[in-house]
C-alpha cells in the first residue's frame, strides 16, 4: 500500500504470508517494515504482503499482542514466484492490556503508524480536492483494512500517553503494594478510564487511584 522501491540499491520483491502461531491461520493487519528504509505496509485481509528489500536489509513484523520479529531479507526472499511464510509468536499482552513501556516503538515505526492514521482520515468531505482518493478510501477493501489498522494504532498511542501518567510502577509506588496486579486493578477501577487519566493530573488523579485502592483492600481483592 505504501511502499515500493528506493534507488541505488539492488533489491528483491519479497512476497509472503503472515500467519498465527498455528502456522495455518492467515493474520491480517500485521505491519511489515524495512528497517533500512523505514518504509513498509500491512498484511492484507488474507495475511499476504510484499516488500522491496536488499540482501542485507532486515524486515520487522509487528502487531500488538505478538512478539516483534526481525528477520533477514535474504532468508525471506524465495525467488520471483514463491512466497515465504512468517509465523507470529503470541505474547502475554493483548490490545486491551498493552503495557506500552514494554512495547518500545522506534521513531520510524511511529512515523509509519501516523501516516496510516492520517491516510485513513480521507473521506468524502474532501472529494472535491481528491475525489478518486476519497472514494477509494471510503469503499475499497484496502481502505477498510487501513481504517482498521489506523484504529489499532490510535489505541496504541492512547495507551502510550496513559502509561506515561499511570502504570504498574506508579501504582506500586503510590500504594506501597509490590504485589498488586496492575491489570486486575485497572479492570476493578472501571471509572479510572483512559479518558479520565488523560484529562486529570496530580492530586485529582492519584486521589482517585488511592480511593479505589482502599476499596480494593476492603473487599480483599
Amino acid at each position: 500500500m505504501i511502499l515500493l522501491s528506493y534507488a541505488g540499491v539492488s533489491q528483491n520483491l519479497i512476497k509472503g504470508i503472515v500467519t498465527e502461531p498455528d502456522s495455518v491461520t492467515p493474520m491480517p493487519f500485521v505491519y511489515v517494515i524495512n528497517c533500512e528504509t523505514g518504509l513498509g505496509q500491512m498484511s492484507d485481509g488474507n495475511g499476504k504482503f510484499s516488500i522491496a528489500a536488499g540482501d542485507k536489509d532486515s524486515i520487522i513484523f509487528s502487531f500488538v499482542g505478538y512478539t516483534r520479529l526481525k528477520l533477514p531479507a535474504s532468508k525471506l526472499y524465495k525467488g520471483l514466484y514463491k512466497e515465504c511464510t512468517v509465523v507470529m509468536e503470541e505474547t502475554a499482552f493483548k490490545l486491551n492490556q498493552v503495557v506500552v513501556s514494554d512495547f518500545k516503538l522506534k521513531p520510524y515505526e511511529k512515523d509509519y503508524m501516523k501516516r496510516v492514521i492520517k491516510g485513513s482520515k480521507i473521506s468524502l468531505i474532501n472529494a472535491a480536492q481528491s475525489p478518486i482518493s476519497a472514494l477509494y478510501m471510503q469503499f475499497s477493501q484496502k481502505g477498510k483494512e487501513q481504517r482498521k489498522l489506523a484504529a489499532i494504532f490510535e489505541e496504541i498511542f492512547i495507551q502510550e500517553e496513559v502509561a506515561k501518567k499511570f502504570n504498574a510502577e506508579t501504582l506500586r509506588k503510590l500504594t506501597g503494594d509490590d504485589k498488586i496486579d496492575f491489570e486486575r486493578f485497572r479492570k476493578y477501577c472501571y471509572y479510572l478510564s483512559n479518558e479520565y487519566i488523560l484529562k486529570h493530573n496530580g492530586y485529582e488523579l492519584y486521589d482517585r487511584v488511592m480511593d479505589c485502592y482502599y476499596r480494593w483492600k476492603e473487599e480483599k481483592r
